[in-house]
């Protein structure tokens, strides 16, 4: 991870990056990632997202708004109860920060509208979280394997039929 040549402009930035007043410092950015990945309720994601937030999964809008965003969470909450997640590496750059994170839990709750299988998870993924001037995520960028997650849970893929 580097924060040299860090240059996005997107439909919340207006303004070149060198431009940008970010009135967070890089501490609070830092903590409001720590928040984000662990939120102990829907209040606190209202404080640290935008309206308009926007999550992108390994290529693929997923979410366009908090509303979303906390359908999203509680998804995870009801699949896996004890679900957490922990950091790796991060870094914060201007208006961005970089985390490396493992998602771990036990599915003993629905998820995705399938059954729990009783089965332990652990998941690395990468997000690339976006700031506004307030210091509130208004989009991230996240990497993991889908496929390594239901094979964890006892999924597997057939091989096609080519006929």
């Amino acid at each position: 991870m580097s924060c040299k040549n860090n240059k996005v402009q997107e439909v919340n930035e207006t303004m070149e990056q060198s431009n940008i007043n970010i009135a967070a410092t890089k501490n609070n950015l830092e903590t409001t990632i720590i928040a984000y990945l662990n939120p102990k309720g829907e209040k606190e994601i209202d404080s640290l997202v935008t309206e308009d937030y926007l999550r992108n999964m390994n290529g693929i809008p997923v979410v366009t708004n908090k509303t979303e965003l906390k359908a999203r969470i509680n998804l995870y909450g009801t699949g896996f109860p004890d679900y957490a997640i922990t950091l790796g590496n991060s870094l914060v750059c201007d208006n961005q920060g970089y985390v490396d994170w493992i998602f771990t839990g036990t599915n003993t709750g629905e998820f995705a509208e399938v059954m729990a299988t009783g089965k332990k998870v652990k998941i690395k993924g990468f997000s690339h979280l976006y700031f506004n001037a307030e210091g509130r995520i208004y989009r991230e960028d996240i990497f993991y394997n889908e496929l390594e997650l239901l094979q964890q849970l006892g999924y597997s893929l057939e091989t096609p039929n080519l006929k």
